[in-house]
């Protein structure tokens, strides 16, 4: 059978981690489940099971405020922790992810030790994001339209103005403003 366009996608994000075997990508074929959302839509799940993106945009919201956290974008990942940490996921471009549930991913890691290096690169991965909107709040605002340009193309050309200024700390009023 012919792999999908999001199956090859999938297959590209997991092999430039580690390498994955014939065995783990079938194993892996039989737990994934590929969701297509569209746009508005929250993203459901339990604590620590994993979606990644493979197209669209997610965006993580402080509960109540609704103020921008992250931005998730293609070939990144999201593992559920909205309990802890107050948020939620909602899908602003309409996206297509993976889902793999926390047990199946328990699973996978006990069946094939060599997949416990991608949930290494996983937890990471959301790690380094993390601290990437703290990195933000000592450049000046012109500095942060540019650096989201560079890190975040796709958000800068299809997110709107108000989620963008939220997640920059300032009013989409003053971020229209910047000129770059």
């Amino acid at each position: 059978m012919e792999k999908s366009k999001h199956e090859n996608l999938l297959f590209e994000t997991f092999h430039d981690i580690a390498p994955v075997s014939p065995d783990l990508w079938k194993r892996f074929l039989e737990i994934v489940e590929i969701k297509s959302y569209k746009k508005g839509r929250i993203l459901q799940a339990n604590l620590l099971d994993l979606y990644i993106v493979l197209e669209g945009i997610i965006i993580k919201r402080e509960n109540t405020t609704k103020q921008v956290i992250d931005f998730i974008c293609k070939k990144q990942f999201i593992f559920h922790n909205e309990e802890v940490d107050d948020c939620y996921f909602e899908v602003d471009n309409d996206a297509v992810v993976a889902f793999i549930s926390n047990d199946n991913l328990l699973k996978l890691s006990n069946e094939f030790p060599k997949f416990k290096d991608h949930m290494k690169h996983f937890g990471a991965d959301v790690l380094k994001r993390r601290t990437l909107r703290g990195r933000f709040i000592v450049l000046s605002a012109r500095e942060k339209k540019m650096k989201l340009l560079e890190l975040y193309p796709e958000v800068y050309r299809n997110c709107s103005t108000a989620d963008i200024s939220s997640f920059l700390g300032m009013t989409p009023n003053y971020y229209s403003s910047i000129i770059i």
